[in-house]
């Protein structure tokens, strides 16, 4: 019988093993009102010691195993997946940044569309300069290479920015309208009110200018640009106002404008390179004034210079009479000390032309100015070679296909 036992002793405690967990189970599954009797106490008492190491070596099984052969390089694997937590929350930042300014390029897109009759230059501030002292300026990163002026309004989608103060070959300073040398004409929104907005130095407040006592205003009212002051166009927002202070006297009432545009915040601007009253203006330069009695003076009426000649196509008044084109003045010799004679060709009918000074002898006549368009009907005369004046005792020269005479001597025949 040892001899079986010996040969079937592991399958033995195998089922001793297994029908021990039963016994307990059936032990602690009785009421508790019923009293446990000898035989259970002593079971229970048997067993009590086994249940308690089984379970201290399960646990400690256990325990080593998911503390120490589970966790084998999980130094390694934590650190790697810190790593791709820093990367992937770099990325969300980096998303974030794209996806704000995706919606503020959005937004300026919007605004340049619906003024199609501007042209705008997008830029981006690379540089702040709000000193409550001195300028409060920010740079942009487009300047004269790029079509930037002097005097340009700079604009975001919430309403004006600015104006450009200075102008370099890639970069320009804006003028703020925080800044206190800087005014804008506005006008309420609802009741089309003007006044002039002024910066205060504080990028976050602005003051009311000359708006009058009885202009129909109220706290919470839009200013917007009027278009008066010849560098904004109009309609663009400025601000709303507050703490408005009207008294029983005096000419103004007083308010204070908050921007529209937060200045602190600016990243992306536009610059308004064709504002309507620029674009309206005619590419052609106007005429410059001609002093009269120049050559080609356009005044009505003035004179022309001798010899000039009409502009193709012009067409002369009806019913205007026709002058020579020049007319020769001569003097006639006479004694030494004596004025000399002056004659003067006929002029315009009902009309004397200008009488020069006594010529010299030996000078040239000039000739009279004449009309640059002869009269209607009538053909132009040609213009007479000027006329010679005799010295004192000379002959004069005949005139053309007559014989020249030789002067006599006094008291000689014929």
């Amino acid at each position: 019988m040892f001899g079986l036992l010996k040969r079937y002793r592991e399958l033995l405690l195998i089922a001793v093993l297994l029908l021990l967990p039963l016994v307990v189970y059936f032990a602690h599954a009785r009421r508790q009102a019923e009293q446990l009797s000898r035989f259970d106490r002593t079971l229970l008492w048997l067993t009590s010691p086994v249940e308690k190491g089984i379970h201290w070596a399960v646990s400690g099984v256990q325990r080593g195993w998911y503390g120490y052969v589970a966790l084998r390089h999980a130094h390694q694997k934590a650190d790697a997946l810190q790593r791709r937590l820093d990367l992937y929350e770099l990325e969300r930042q980096q998303l974030l940044q794209e996806r704000s300014e995706n919606g503020r390029l959005h937004a300026l897109l919007g605004m340049a569309e619906t003024s199609p009759e501007r042209r705008y230059q997008g830029a981006r501030v690379v540089g702040v300069r709000l000193d409550p002292k001195g300028l409060q300026l920010v740079t942009i990163d487009r300047g004269a290479d790029d079509g930037i002026a002097r005097m340009m309004p700079v604009v975001v989608a919430k309403g004006v920015v600015g104006r450009v103060h200075a102008v370099t070959a890639s970069s320009a300073d804006v003028l703020v309208l925080s800044d206190r040398n800087s005014s804008i004409a506005s006008r309420v929104e609802r009741s089309r009110a003007r006044a002039n907005v002024r910066g205060t130095g504080e990028p976050w407040s602005c003051r009311l200018d000359y708006a009058l006592r009885a202009e129909d205003m109220v706290e919470g009212d839009l200013l917007v640009t009027s278009g008066t002051d010849g560098v904004y166009p109009r309609g663009l927002p400025v601000g709303r106002v507050t703490h408005l202070k009207r008294t029983g006297y005096g000419l103004y009432q007083y308010a204070e404008v908050v921007p529209a545009v937060e200045l602190t915040k600016l990243e992306e601007v536009l610059v308004i390179t064709s504002p309507i009253d620029r674009a309206e203006e005619s590419a052609e330069p106007p005429p410059q004034p001609v002093a009269a009695g120049a050559p080609g003076s356009p005044i009505p009426g003035a004179p022309p210079t001798p010899g000039a000649t009409p502009a193709p196509g012009a067409t002369p008044a009806p019913g205007a009479a026709a002058q020579p084109p020049a007319s020769a003045t001569a003097a006639a010799a006479g004694p030494a000390g004596a004025a000399s004679p002056t004659a003067t060709a006929p002029g315009p009918a009902g009309a004397a032309g200008p009488t020069p000074a006594p010529a010299s002898p030996g000078a040239v006549a000039p000739a009279p100015r004449a009309s640059p368009t002869p009269a209607a009907g009538l053909a132009p005369a040609r213009a007479p070679a000027p006329v010679r004046v005799p010295a004192a005792g000379a002959a004069s020269p005949a005139p053309p296909g007559v014989a020249a005479q030789t002067p006599r001597p006094a008291g000689a025949r014929p």
